[in-house]
């Protein structure tokens, strides 16, 4: 809900959105294989970011971390992210996980020369009410995050 809020206010601001749902994916386990010998939707997602100026991940936190499956999309696609603009949208079940981004932004820093874009919007189960985002702070952080973008 977070993540398609925010596609709703980057795309009112002008910006060109295009939306991965890594739940519709054909995913392959990451194997060292060549980007080549995986399968199509695996490509698609890795020309997707490879075409993108910045790319923010919305991300659950699971143990303090990113969840199994992005971890693997990054093993596959991950060169697409080569020297590119990143952020992180969180969301988590609690208050105390908003650290978990870190792990994600060293990592791509490290190994594809990413520059981070902050803030990092969070939220948890309190923000939300009848399926909505209702936190005023969550709200103000994904509009920050847009105003960066914009100015890249």
């Amino acid at each position: 809900m977070v993540c398609r809020e925010f596609e709703v206010r980057a795309s009112a601001s002008g910006l060109e959105v295009s939306y991965i749902d890594l739940s519709h994916v054909e995913m392959e386990f990451c194997d060292g294989r060549k980007l080549e010998d995986y399968n199509e939707s695996l490509q698609e997602v890795h020309a997707s970011l490879a075409s993108s100026e910045a790319i923010i991940f919305g991300m659950p936190v699971y143990q303090y971390s990113m969840s199994g499956v992005l971890k693997n999309i990054l093993d596959v696609c991950g060169s697409a992210l080569q020297d590119k603009h990143i952020g992180v949208i969180l969301n988590a079940g609690g208050p105390n996980c908003y650290m978990a981004a870190q792990d994600l932004f060293n990592a791509m820093q490290y190994e594809y020369t990413t520059t981070s874009i902050m803030p990092t919007p969070y939220t948890s189960w309190t923000d939300f009410k009848d399926w909505k985002l209702v936190n005023e702070k969550a709200m103000s952080k994904l509009d920050e995050l847009v105003e960066k973008i914009s100015s890249l």
